[in-house]
Formats: structure tokens, sequence, C-alpha cells
């Protein structure tokens, strides 16, 4: 959900030196079921900081925080509401993603973020959470990153975008506050990751959009944690141009600008985030002899007393980071420092020790930190000959020129994708009209008979596989519409259709067939499974109130099959039946059909409800 009481970019409460940021401990973790939400919500973020440092602090391991994040979404499964849920499996994963991307001395090599990337998906598709959504496919694209598939990353990063762009998405906040805090991190994680794939101009604008929504809440802390992730996409963008020999120092000047006036406010910043920002004035800076982004020209002296002065306040490569990011841009200032410092052997080491922790999913800044070793070492006292350094740096300025194009590339596939994923969606949209019913929510018969039809290939086609179809009918339902009201026959269809969804498998399909009958697709149930499924169906149901002291009964026909050759309309025209073997019996029954060869033996009932 948002952030009441949050006040640190780690997307939890600032609290130094306090229990709740050092471990997940008290009653919260022993009891999070009977925790508050905006204590689970601000614990979960609080430890998915900790996780995603960079490098972990002390001798440690984040397994800890995995584990009390993992932990926690497990125990709340059952007991918190779905928009808190999403938080903290969002939370979770992005942990774990984080720590992977780390390298491989700090992931633990386990499938926890997959995992809990699934039940996130499971969990925005079920309730309608469109806007959770969007933040399930930006951790998919960081996913596919850290797979070194961008490919893939490129599509998820489109589909996020897409679903971002349209006029309303659902969080289901409690308040409106709470949304457009939602909305804000949201807009922070996409940008992030259009960063890690080098679109720093399709990021920009999302982050515009949060640092918009904070200031017109007058929220100067949620403010200050744009303006920071403003400063990551600048100096990155900067860097990105720097590598293809084109001139990225408007971008890294306006980086600088913009740390200058966050470095003078050291409140609205914890201590590690504020290492980027003396990261981004290193990083403007010019050699002895060139103008700087205010005109100044100073001498080599000048520049090496700078120059040692940014190394000392960016520290060594152990100095932590809140995350990848971060900690790559900072080694980049720190080498380029000491560089100008005339320290090229320190520098040349200091690179050479990122490259060695394996570092993934920052495909742009790792190339720029090979890039920054490489001139490094090709233009120092100890480099080859004049003929052989220069011949390193035109192949160099080839390679990179050869990946502008790429990127060019990259950001007109991501246009074309764009229109391409709004246009699905909309024909999508459209052809789902067409197939639902509009009561229920539920598919309509034209749908169910493409999934019957599916299925049925399914049969036919892979042994060992067996279908079932149940056709549900509610009991005295015209009475109901008599003695009530028509409405109320329509709320009752509405309650029917709903425990219905509720009590099954996820795969089965429950369509509305017509009137008050509906039919279930049960895809690899065999007709005793799918007896005992629509029995516990059947039961939920009876609980459902009529309305006028009486309670819903449903008459059941099952009919399966796992043979190949048999078609919709016999396997429909054989549950259809049993129904009315079930409704002669009294209602309130589920029967099994005997199939064509005992068509007139009368099949054994099991009775529910009444």
């Amino acid at each position: 959900m948002g952030r009441p009481d949050e006040s640190s970019d780690d997307g939890g409460v600032r609290d130094p030196g306090g229990d709740a940021s050092r471990r997940m401990t008290g009653a919260a973790l022993t009891r999070p079921e009977q925790a508050p939400r905006e204590t689970l919500l601000a614990l979960a973020r609080a430890a998915s900081a900790r996780a995603s440092r960079v490098p972990h602090p002390g001798t440690g391991t984040p397994a800890a925080d995995l584990t009390a994040l993992t932990d926690l979404v497990a125990r709340t499964r059952y007991t918190a509401d779905p928009g808190t849920r999403a938080v903290l499996l969002r939370e979770a994963a992005g942990a774990h993603l984080a720590v992977r991307g780390a390298g491989p001395s700090a992931d633990d090599g386990s499938d926890g973020a997959e995992r809990l990337l699934d039940e996130l998906v499971a969990l925005v598709a079920e309730n309608g959470l469109t806007l959770f959504a969007v933040d399930a496919e930006a951790l998919l694209a960081r996913r596919a990153l850290l797979a070194d598939d961008e490919e893939s990353a490129l599509a998820a990063a489109t589909r996020a975008l897409t679903q971002l762009d349209e006029q309303s998405v659902v969080d289901h906040a409690p308040t409106q506050h709470e949304h457009r805090g939602n909305l804000q991190d949201t807009y922070r994680l996409v940008a992030a990751t259009l960063t890690s794939l080098g679109l720093n101009e399709v990021a920009q604008p999302l982050l515009t959009r949060a640092r918009v929504i904070a200031e017109d809440d007058g929220d100067v802390l949620a403010a200050a944690r744009c303006d920071h992730e403003h400063v990551r996409v600048l100096i990155s963008w900067g860097l990105r141009l720097q590598r293809a020999r084109r001139d990225g120092l408007p971008h890294l000047d306006d980086a600088a600008r913009r740390a200058a006036e966050l470095h003078a406010e050291p409140a609205l910043l914890p201590a590690d985030h504020r290492l980027l920002l003396r990261a981004a004035l290193t990083l403007a800076r010019r050699p002895a002899g060139e103008p700087d982004m205010y005109g100044r020209v100073r001498s080599p002296e000048e520049v090496a007393a700078t120059a040692r002065g940014d190394a000392a306040a960016l520290g060594s490569d152990e100095r932590v980071c809140p995350a990848l990011a971060d900690h790559l841009l900072c080694r980049l200032a720190t080498a380029r420092a000491l560089t100008l410092a005339d320290r090229r052997d320190e520098a040349a080491a200091l690179l050479e020790r990122v490259r060695s922790r394996q570092p993934r999913g920052e495909p742009n800044l790792l190339l720029a930190v090979s890039r920054e070793l490489t001139h490094v070492t090709a233009e120092g006292p100890g480099a080859g000959s004049v003929p052989g350094r220069r011949a390193l740096r035109d192949y160099t300025a080839d390679l990179e020129h050869e990946l502008w194009t790429l990127q060019r590339a990259r950001v007109l596939s991501l246009t074309t994708r764009l229109a391409h994923e709004q246009l699905r969606r909309e024909h999508g949209e459209a052809t789902a009209q067409a197939r639902t019913d509009p009561l229920t929510g539920l598919p309509n018969r034209r749908a169910l008979d493409d999934v019957l039809a599916d299925h049925l290939t399914t049969v036919a086609t892979r042994s060992g596989a067996a279908l079932s179809i149940a056709m549900v009918d509610v009991d005295r339902f015209k009475t109901i519409n008599d003695r009530m009201s028509h409405a109320r026959g329509d709320h009752v269809l509405r309650l029917v259709a709903e425990t219905l969804r509720r009590c099954l498998r996820a795969d089965d399909v429950v369509a509305r067939y017509g009137g008050d009958e509906f039919v279930v697709v049960l895809p690899g149930s065999t007709e005793i499974s799918a007896c005992a499924a629509l029995e516990r169906a059947a039961l939920a149901v009876a609980g459902v109130p009529v309305g006028d002291g009486s309670w819903v009964s449903l008459s059941v026909g099952v009919a399966g099959t796992a043979h190949s050759g048999v078609t919709p309309g016999t396997l429909l025209a054989r549950a259809d039946r049993a129904m009315y073997e079930a409704k002669r019996a009294g209602g309130g029954a589920v029967v099994l059909d005997a199939g064509d060869d005992a068509a007139d033996t009368p099949s054994e009932g099991l009775a529910v409800g009444g």
C-alpha cells in the first residue's frame, strides 16, 4: 500500500540505530497476522532496503533479511488484504533480485525470486490490481536482465509502460494519499528498470511524474527521493553518451547541479544515498586547462587537490551504497578522481575489483566500468607503445559506435512495441467483452465452446490426459424470480458464480451457460475427483441465502472422458442428462453420468444441501 509514515528512500521508516531498521523482530514477526498494516509494510521495506545494499555491510550476508521477508509473506498470505500482500510480495521479490545482482558471492542460488514473482503475478490477476501488475512486469524485466536476456526484459518493460499509461490503475489503497504514494513507487521502479536497460530518455519523464505527485502532496522527502533517482538517470545517460564519443557533459553537469542542491539539504536523504551526490559532482570535473560547467579553468595542482578530496569522500569500494547502480557509479567516480590525482594504478585496481565481483543486471554501467578500465590502463605511463594505444582506442571507438547504433535501435523497438502492445490490449478488451457474461463476469457460452474444444484436443493428443465437465442448475430459480424479484434473482446468480469460482481450482473454468445454468470445465480431473470437487462447491453454495429464509441449492450433473473422438456437444449432453437426473430426484445433488453404454441406468446421486 502507501507509505504513511516513511521518511527514507529505502522504502521504510528511517530509524537510525533503532531495532526496527536493524532486524525484523518483535510482535510484528511473532504474530504478523495481528500486526497493523503500516507496521508490516514498514518492516518489509526496511528489510528489503537492507538486503539490497552493495556491498552488504559487515561480515554478514543478506540471507537473514531475505528469510524474514519470505516468512512474512508466507505468514500473512491468508490474513492480509490483497493490496498489502502485493506490496509485501513486491518488496520481497525485489530484494531477492537485488541480492542476485550483487554477484555470486551474495546470491544464495535459491529460486525465491521466481516463487515470489509467480505469486505476485497470480495475485494481481486474481484481484485486478493493475498498478501492482506494472510492478510485477518491471520486476520480471529485472529478472530477465539478470539472465542477460535483454529482449525479454524489453518486452516486460513495454508491457509495464503500456499498463501504466492506462487512464486508471487499481491498487485497493484505503486512501487517495496512499494510492498516490503507490503510484510514485511504481513510477520510480519502472524508471530504474528502464535506466538499467539504457533507456534513460524514457525513464526521465516517469520520475518527473513522480515528483509532480510529491510536490502536489507537499511531501519534500518523496520529492528528494525522486531527485536522487533523477541524478542517477542523468549520470548513467551522460556516461552512455561518452561511451559513444558524444557529448555527455551536459547531462553530467545537470546531474551535478541537482546533486549540489540536494547536498545542501543533508536531512533529506540518508548518508548512504548521499554518496551518489558526491559521485555526480566528481564525474562532472574537468581536467586541468578545461573550463568547468561554471566556466572556471583550474590549474593542475587545483585539479589534483580536488580529486584527492573527491576520492577520500567517496571512500573505498567497501563503502556501502543503497543499490548496485549507485555502487557502480560511485566506484566509477572514485576511479576518475584517482586518475585526475595521478593515481592510475589505484584506479585500475579498484575497477578490477569491481569487475571481479561479477555483478549483474546493470549492463550499461558494467560496460562503463570496462571502458573506464581500458582508458585508465591504456593511457597510463606503463602502457604500450603509442600506436598500440591508438589502435586500442580506435577499436574501442568502433565498438562503442556499434553499441550506440544498437541503443538507438532499442529505443525505436520500444516505441514500436509500445504501440503494438496498446493496440493488442485494446483489441483484447473488446474481445474479452464479447466473450464475457455481463451479469456474472464469467466466460459466456461462446468462450466456453473454445475452452472445451481446446481441452478436448489435449485429451485426444496427450496420453493419460483427462477432462471432466459439470452442468450446474440453480434449483427453484423461477420461484426466486417470481416470489422475490428479478433483481434478487440476478443477485443470487452473481453469488453462485462467485462461490463456484472461489471454491474451484485456478485451472478450472466456470462459465455461464444461460439462464440459471452454469458449466464447469475441470481439465486433468477424473469423473470421481470432479464429483468430489463439485460436491464441495455445492456445499459452499448451500450457504448462500435466497432472502426469504431459504437457501440456494444446486443440481449438478458430471460427465468425463479420457478418450479421443468426444465432441463438446456429446460431453455437454451427458452432463445435462445427469443434471436432470439430479433435478428429478428432488435437486440438491451431484450426479455422475453412467456413460453412453448405460444411458438408461440411474446414477447414484450425492446429496448436497437442501
